[in-house]
Order: C-alpha cells, then sequence, then structure tokens
C-alpha cells in the first residue's frame, strides 16, 4: 500500500520541470523552493523603520520615568505602585508564553467594562448544512 503523502509529494515533483545537472544545481533547488520575502524582511527601510520603532518606545518610557521619578508620592500610593508593577511583570511574561490564554483571560475580566456584546445576524450561506437541508427540502414552485 502506498503512502498518501508519497503521492502528494510526486504529484507536486511531477508540476515542475526538473532542474538542469550541473555545477549550480544545489544554488538552482534552493532557489526554487526559497520562500520569497516580503518587503519589511529586506534591509533599508525595513531596518530604519524598525529603529525609529525602537527609539521612540525608548524616548516613551525615558519621558515616563523622569515624570514618575519627580511626582510626590505618598505611603499608599508608592506601595500601590509597587504592588500593580510586581503583577505586571509575571502577568506580561506570561502573556508573551501563552497569547491564546492572555486573550481568553482578558476577554472574562474586561467583559463587564466593554458591555453587553451587539446581536450579529445568523448568515446561512448556500453551501452551509442548514441551507441544503432548506434546499432540499422544500418543493420548486
Amino acid at each position: 500500500m502506498e503512502d498518501p503523502a508519497e503521492q502528494l509529494i510526486r504529484r507536486a515533483l511531477g508540476r515542475r520541470p526538473p532542474p538542469r545537472l550541473g555545477p549550480t544545481l544545489a544554488e538552482d533547488v534552493l532557489r526554487r523552493v526559497a520562500t520569497p520575502r516580503g518587503p519589511a524582511a529586506s534591509g533599508g527601510r525595513g531596518a530604519a523603520r524598525r529603529w525609529l520603532t525602537v527609539a521612540t518606545w525608548l524616548a516613551v518610557a525615558g519621558a515616563s520615568t523622569v515624570v514618575l521619578a519627580h511626582l510626590e508620592w505618598t505611603g499608599g500610593a508608592r506601595a500601590a505602585a509597587w504592588a500593580l508593577a510586581l503583577a505586571v511583570v509575571p502577568l506580561t511574561y506570561s502573556a508573551t508564553l501563552w497569547p491564546d490564554r492572555a486573550l481568553l483571560l482578558l476577554a472574562r475580566c474586561g467583559g463587564p467594562f466593554l458591555g453587553p456584546l451587539p446581536e450579529q445576524p445568523k448568515v446561512v450561506s448556500p453551501g452551509s448544512p442548514a441551507g441544503r437541508r432548506r434546499g432540499s427540502s422544500a418543493s420548486p414552485r
């Protein structure tokens, strides 16, 4: 019995002409297999835009630090700020490890603040099971 993956590979290879044998065989095959890079992956503007983003975030972080350093803090406000900072760091780290769970937690905790969700109309396409049942059981008039 032949493996279905092998059939798939044979069909995919059969669509392309075989590579020419020569000293640049490896480069030719790699050039065919390589995926084209998007405009952001290439150098030039993508790298400059990345550095501009980093510089903007660093400037905002520096300005925020200066503003917070010059504020007068009461004892309770200082304790609350430290508690918030100590809670945010592990939450941020875990959000990078499990983004799906972080979004689920955000949706569950943020639901009361957002209010009720608007009703979305139910769409039935002709190819859906509900559309097929309705179309097959209805008699033409």
